[in-house]
């Protein structure tokens, strides 16, 4: 009886192993600038997409945030406000959560003491296959309205 019971659990957990190893989630951020001009004053740091929410991951919701923040004149954004999030509200609340850890730098040495108001639109996306596949999932995405 114990060896059945036991068999039976071996099977349950290696089978339940494989099938969560096979759920793989690729995501993908894609920040735009709602206009874009190459007179900002102010550029991201680091410039790479942002991480993907793993909340979000887990919960399969993709959309879009378009955010409005002030850079201030120490490189930080703030007056953060959410214009649009769609599908979800949440999409707002992570899209202000990665804004609050960039860090701005000015485009030139002129541009030192100024704060620049922005507008930004980032783009949530999941693809099961690939990281590529999530990429052009989203950049396919930027080009819908947001809301």
């Amino acid at each position: 009886m114990k060896c059945s019971i036991l068999s039976a659990l071996v099977i349950f957990a290696v089978s339940n192993y494989g099938f969560a190893k096979s759920l793989n989630v690729y995501g993908d951020v894609q920040v735009t600038d709602i206009q874009p001009t190459s007179s900002f004053i102010w550029e991201r740091e680091n410039k790479k997409s942002p991480q993907y929410p793993i909340e979000l991951a887990r919960s399969g919701i993709v959309g879009c945030a378009v955010m409005s923040f002030d850079i201030s004149e120490s490189g930080k954004a703030e007056n953060i406000e959410v214009v649009k999030s769609v599908p979800q509200k949440s999409l707002g609340k992570y899209s202000s959560q990665i804004l609050k850890k960039w860090n701005w730098v000015p485009t030139s040495a002129t541009n030192v003491m100024t704060s620049e108001k922005r507008t930004i639109r980032l783009d949530f996306c999941i693809g099961d296959e690939s990281t590529e596949q999530s990429q052009n999932a989203c950049k396919q995405q930027t080009q819908l309205v947001c809301g």
